[in-house]
């Protein structure tokens, strides 16, 4: 026998499910949903759902063209210039994975609802999924992204805070966020290390110094002052920084000052400036856990 599909309601589907699993994985991620690229991605996911239909079943077509797809509409969806491709192929699979278990939330609410026989109340044979049951469950789901994403939200202003990080009498008060996976330190000292953007605080270091941050060559350091060499640490890089750097040229502070909870804390930290941008959306110092508690 023969099953009817109806292109503009399969259309609608993809549509919408992509749609939410961008929006969740934004909220993930702590970062701003690109609304009209997102739509623009869920658009196109929606097109190749229905030429879906067309493709031959027992093939590696299908597969090699699911994941192709995914990676393009989540480049048109959240890609960025300034991450790195791991970052990139880190949210792809992010969105794999919300999607995944969007599904299954889905089919399990659907096959709930198929053994109580409430599955189609249009007088189908209750294998099709009726409009009412799949307004049902696409509301059932957005109402649980929306409560996710909140709780996320949650999650990831916790983690930030502001800090002031002062040098030669100047100072600069930056966002910042806890990064968990940030477990530099001073080979020599212990001292832990925290990680900024170097254009974040350029204004309150000697021009020598910022020179030499962007420069990245580390035979540099005898040409600078021995006042200002004297206070260089040198950190040898892991995890994700690895791909960009190997060795981090980290210096001494005169002081840091994160806010927490009661007030303002002073905080025996390195400072690592880097000379381009971390991908930690508004923040702008990535601290290591521990210090906002």
């Amino acid at each position: 026998m023969g099953q009817t599909v109806y292109a503009d309601v399969l259309f609608l589907i993809n549509f919408s499910m992509d749609f939410l699993v961008f929006y969740i994985c934004a909220r993930l991620s702590g970062r701003r949903l690109h609304v009209v690229r997102s739509a623009c991605a869920a658009v196109l996911g929606g097109i190749y759902g229905v030429c879906a239909l067309f493709m031959p079943e027992e093939s590696l077509i299908a597969p090699v063209c699911d994941v192709a797809v995914m990676i393009a509409i989540c480049a048109v969806s959240f890609h960025s210039k300034s991450e790195s491709t791991r970052t990139f192929l880190g949210r792809c699979a992010l969105f794999a994975g919300v999607s995944a278990i969007l599904g299954g939330i889905m089919s399990a609410m659907y096959s709930l609802l198929n053994r109580s026989g409430l599955s189609s109340l249009e007088g189908g044979d209750g294998d099709d999924i009726s409009i009412w049951l799949f307004a049902l469950l696409a509301a059932a789901g957005g109402a649980a992204a929306f409560a996710g994403g909140r709780r996320a939200k949650r999650i990831a202003v916790s983690k930030q805070s502001e800090v002031e990080i002062s040098f030669g009498g100047k100072s600069v008060v930056l966002r910042a966020m806890t990064d968990t996976g940030n477990m530099l330190t001073d080979p020599l000292g212990g001292r832990a290390v925290a990680i900024c953007e170097l254009d974040a605080v350029a204004s309150i270091f000697p021009s020598e110094l910022v020179d030499f941050w962007r420069c990245g060559d580390v035979s540099t350091v005898s040409h600078l002052s021995p006042e200002n060499a004297a206070r260089l640490r040198f950190i040898p890089a892991k995890g994700a920084l690895a791909s960009k750097c190997s060795l981090l040229c980290a210096i001494v502070p005169e002081r840091v000052s994160i806010s927490v909870r009661d007030g303002k804390r002073d905080a025996d930290l390195l400072l690592a400036p880097v000379p381009y941008k971390l991908s930690a959306g508004e923040s702008r110092v990535l601290l290591p856990p521990g210090f906002t508690e």
